[in-house]
């Protein structure tokens, strides 16, 4: 039975979140119901995805796959008619078939993130949705050196949820974490991070408490102390999700996904 991975963004904003609820919009029911449509209604068209975004998070270039018994003929024009067919906030980028035991999830060996920020005094409508706006100063030399501390394999159960960890392991491998500037729009600052896995909002924390540093919240308190406490408390606040984009997955065992980004990300 053919398996087929789909390279798809998405605008968080129209949707509450990558997984199917119940009397809610969501990526995976969109998607799941304009396939249902295209392969009538075959019963293995059920998603499995690289990441399962919140409500209000962003895709850049998310990594799903699908198996159909109907063998797809013209990627190109079912590409096309799964756009129709989905709801306006989301766009099939690519698609490609894979061998039978690739799994968007599971065969997924790093995944990474960008969260923007729009500084200036004043506040920009088309940024509202896509980026924080701060306003107040922000020390970004210092959030630069605050970054190579983040970067190996640690124990970062100071990022994410207590009660969501509980009994869990907390270790994960950031591999490389960078802060830039957009250099079409100077006032949009952006934090790219890529790691072997993330817990429960440990991206939108970790970023929270690199501008809390920024900021001068804490005279004393740095990223690599705040490791050391394993303590949520320690740590900064949560960002919201609407700064948050889920930017591409890496498969080590299937270099052939990065040709589903190569028109995406020239």
């Amino acid at each position: 039975m053919p398996n087929y991975a789909l390279c798809v963004e998405y605008d968080g904003a129209a949707f509450h979140g990558w997984q199917r609820q119940s009397q809610l919009p969501s990526v995976q029911a969109s998607l799941e119901q304009a396939l249902s449509i295209l392969l009538n209604k075959n019963p293995h068209t059920h998603l499995s995805v690289a990441g399962r975004t919140d409500t209000g998070v962003h895709a850049k270039g998310m990594i799903c796959n699908f198996k159909s018994e109907i063998p797809i003929q013209n990627p190109h024009q079912f590409i096309v008619s799964l756009n129709a067919l989905s709801s306006r906030g989301l766009s099939v980028k690519g698609m490609m078939e894979v061998p039978d035991e690739f799994h968007s999830r599971f065969s997924c060996t790093a995944r990474e993130y960008c969260y923007q920020i729009f500084y200036s005094k004043y506040e920009s409508v088309h940024y509202r949705e896509k980026a924080l706006w701060i306003k107040t100063k922000v020390d970004w030399d210092r959030i630069q050196r605050e970054l190579p501390a983040l970067v190996g394999e640690k124990d970062f159960r100071s990022f994410t949820k207590k009660s969501s960890m509980e009994g869990k392991r907390a270790i994960r491998e950031i591999l490389s974490v960078r802060l830039s500037q957009h250099f079409e729009v100077p006032e949009i600052y952006q934090i790219w991070i890529k790691a072997d896995g993330f817990m429960h909002n440990m991206v939108r924390i970790i970023i929270g408490t690199l501008l809390d540093i920024g900021k001068g919240r804490w005279e004393s308190r740095s990223i690599e102390s705040i490791i050391s406490e394993a303590d949520r408390s320690q740590a900064g606040i949560t960002l919201p999700p609407h700064g948050l984009y889920f930017i591409r997955a890496t498969y080590q065992d299937y270099p052939q996904i990065n040709e589903l980004y190569q028109a995406h990300f020239p």
